[in-house]
């Protein structure tokens, strides 16, 4: 297309995103390979790293939860499960700062002096962050689960196969305990409420019958319907009230009891460490040809914005030359013109 005053507009086509691919070919299709082989090689170079990966299955308590439920429901009461371990309970208890910091800060083993952290780190970790810590075993650990069986898989991958195995089974292990003493002191709180919520609903069933019986024995005779009857049957209803009270509390306090001592295990360990820890595999061919593709994408895409801005630049119009004055303002290109000059 001419423009009014003679000067040709050019415009984007095919040609003009082929020509600079077909003109650079050899150096976008040079540095292609090298790029791939550099990343190929530091791959195959990287050491062999080993996986040390268990399943474990969370228990959760059916017995709470027909018998000690169908038992309160007769009764009237409501069962307070309270804290039940959950697959994603759980694979947040993996996860947390407080199972991954203190699996870090322990000790390789009974008879030496290394910490966990120094062994990941191949250094004495003085830091005392448990954050940092935290991180450094989260980049070696790898939990997943199925939410249809509620099977969680726990992977540590490291270049020491021994410190992978010592990792994986400490978080799991600390993961339990911490679940222990969770799930106790709320069983031990619960027990403790329901045992003082028994003792008042005891008080008032002794009020109320004591009650009845201070009235039995000040009115000898209560016709129906008369206000010595009426009352007779409002201390009576106030005793069945009580009875119905005291019957929920005592059933939600040998709840407590028996969640407060219940020995259940918290996960059960489905798929234990095999003796041989399994192989990662380094993927080299893989990696090589992901670099290979994405490589060549972004040299084809640099060439051609590279001739397109040439192109644009060459013009004389008023935007070409706003844009040449805005790149001379940079401070790279100012130091050249005074070294230049």
């Amino acid at each position: 297309m001419s423009a009014p005053d003679g000067e040709i507009v050019e415009g984007v086509d095919t040609l003009t995103l082929l020509t600079p691919l077909v003109e650079k070919r050899r150096q976008i299709i040079g540095w292609t390979v090298v790029i791939a082989l550099a990343v190929g090689a530091y791959a195959f170079a990287q050491p062999r790293k080993y996986k040390a990966e268990l399943s474990v299955s969370p228990v959760v308590n059916s017995k709470s939860g027909s018998s000690l439920g169908g038992i309160a429901a007769l009764a009237g009461a409501s069962l307070q499960l309270g804290y039940q371990l959950t697959p994603s309970r759980m694979v947040e208890l993996l996860r947390s700062r407080a199972v991954l910091s203190g699996v870090g800060y322990s000790r390789l083993s009974p008879n030496s002096n290394q910490r966990i952290i120094d062994r990941v780190l191949n250094e004495r970790y003085t830091l005392n962050d448990a954050e940092d810590v935290a991180k450094h075993l989260d980049k070696l650990t790898t939990v997943g689960t199925n939410k249809e069986t509620g099977t969680i898989t726990i992977a540590v991958q490291h270049k020491d196969s021994a410190l992978a195995r010592v990792i994986a089974s400490r978080i799991v292990d600390s993961a339990s305990q911490i679940f222990v003493r969770t799930s106790k002191a709320q069983a031990q709180q619960l027990r403790m409420a329901q045992e003082a919520r028994v003792a008042n609903a005891q008080a008032q069933l002794t009020a109320a019958e004591d009650r009845l019986r201070e009235f039995n024995f000040s009115n000898r005779a209560t016709p129906a319907f008369s206000i010595a009857g009426m009352e007779r049957d409002r201390l009576a209803r106030e005793i069945s009230f009580a009875e119905k009270v005291y019957t929920q509390a005592a059933t939600e306090r040998e709840d407590a009891y028996a969640r407060e001592l219940e020995a259940t295990p918290t996960v059960v360990l489905q798929d234990p460490l095999p003796p041989n820890l399994p192989k990662v595999r380094k993927r080299v061919i893989m990696k090589t040809v992901i670099a290979g593709v994405v490589s060549f994408v972004l040299l084809a895409l640099a060439a051609v914005l590279t001739d397109l801005t040439r192109r644009r630049l060459q013009r004389s119009d008023e935007d070409s030359a706003r844009f040449k004055r805005a790149v001379s303002t940079l401070p790279r290109l100012r130091a050249r013109r005074r070294s230049v000059s």
